[in-house]
């Protein structure tokens, strides 16, 4: 098969290929039927497949579609690799395999980033949520979020004549103008108001203190974290001591898309710049791939990510979570893809025509229909997975 042949048209072509392409390859399967179901009312599940010895020392899992929509790529890399090495690649000794199918299936039945309360899962993996009343970083982040929440959340159904870059830049220089003003009151250094350069990015920056960090007081908003751990969240928390058994070393790749350069990918890691564990990931998968995240923004951090909770739940071995992003458009193309969908899924009908569209925004933003990017995203990522596996050999 092509490359490209491997991307499915909708969440059951996509579990059905990763099914066939498992029991090929004599895994061992699991499902865990969740309580969403899909357009047409048929049950979602999130599917395991093992590969290896159950108690090896070492184990690789890969994950996708935590980010529903995003499981369209994650789901094609899973089932190509179970294909292409299907027969003939042999595991290292001592490691086992595990891949996780459709982490978040509602969203990827119903071409959505988020589940069916609207949560963004990788800012949903917490035990409490006091934070939201006791932590001055956030409460900051939180009132960024209020002030930018009519550009990002409109009470309106999605257009295609919408202005929306213009919007988008009009906010960002409001929001500059504004922080400028705040910090003269404090007696601050500020640019000049005719400085646009410097106006810009104070605005931007503004912004970026919401977009990272997710949010928890708008439940119909773009990038919502929760109140309380989410299906998901509680099922991956009870199956993650069976996938690893009695590892001593996890490797956790979790695939995403939509951050990023065109066609390209990075790995991003929590572990610090310069530690031995940064050190290690970066001579399995190279240096230029492995990436910290950027400190600026590590100013203002992501709470709830998968990566940080379960490693925070191994602490009898060594886990290693890296988020591996295929970079796809830019992101304020992303953005506005995914504000046209959760406006869509707000205020239009199901099957009309702004619904019909702003999901095709989406499918794009996040899997794009150009045959090289799909190429180049199914060959980096079973280069990525290989990688991993030899990490151990």
């Amino acid at each position: 098969m092509k490359s490209t042949d491997y991307f499915s048209p909708d969440y059951a072509t996509a579990r059905e290929r990763f099914l066939a392409a498992a029991r090929h390859r004599g895994a061992q399967h699991e499902s865990h039927i969740l309580a969403a179901h899909g357009p047409a009312g048929e049950p979602l599940t999130m599917d395991a497949a093992r590969l290896g010895d159950p108690a090896a020392e070492h184990a690789v899992i890969i994950s996708s579609g935590l980010h529903g929509i995003e499981g369209f790529l994650g789901s094609a890399l899973q089932a190509a690799w179970l294909d292409n090495h299907g027969g003939t690649r042999v595991l290292p000794a001592g490691v086992s395999l595990v891949l996780v199918h459709a982490l978040n299936p509602f969203g990827f039945a119903w071409q959505r980033r988020t589940n069916e309360n609207n949560v963004d899962l990788n800012r949903n993996f917490l035990d409490e949520f006091g934070f939201r009343e006791t932590d001055p970083t956030y409460r900051e982040s939180r009132m960024a979020y209020d002030r930018f929440c009519p550009l990002l959340n409109p009470q309106s159904p999605p257009s295609r004549w919408e202005p929306y870059r213009p919007f988008v830049a009009l906010y960002i220089l409001r929001e500059g103008y504004a922080t400028r003003r705040r910090l003269r009151a404090r007696g601050q250094p500020v640019p000049l108001p005719w400085a646009w350069p410097a106006i810009w990015r104070l605005g931007l920056r503004e912004l970026q203190k919401t977009l990272p960090v997710g949010q928890y007081e708008h439940p119909a908003g773009l990038f919502y974290g929760g109140r309380e751990p989410e299906e998901t969240v509680r099922s991956v928390r009870a199956q993650l001591p069976h996938w690893v058994a009695n590892a001593r070393r996890v490797i956790h790749v979790d695939l995403h898309t939509g951050l990023g350069q065109y066609a390209d990918y990075r790995l991003y890691t929590s572990e610090t710049q310069g530690s031995e564990q940064q050190r290690w990931l970066a001579q399995c998968f190279g240096a230029q791939a492995v990436a910290v995240w950027d400190p600026q923004i590590d100013n203002y951090p992501a709470r709830g990510l998968m990566s940080v909770d379960l490693r925070s739940r191994l602490r009898a071995c060594r886990y290693h979570g890296l988020t591996a992003e295929f970079g796809t458009y830019a992101g304020v193309r992303v953005v506005g893809a995914l504000r046209a969908e959760n406006r869509a899924h707000c205020h239009s009908l199901p099957g009309s025509p702004p619904y019909r569209w702003a999901k095709s925004q989406l499918m794009e933003a996040f899997c794009p229909t150009d045959a090289k990017w799909r190429e180049a995203a199914i060959r980096n990522g079973l280069a990525v997975i290989d990688r991993a596996l030899a990490a151990f050999g």
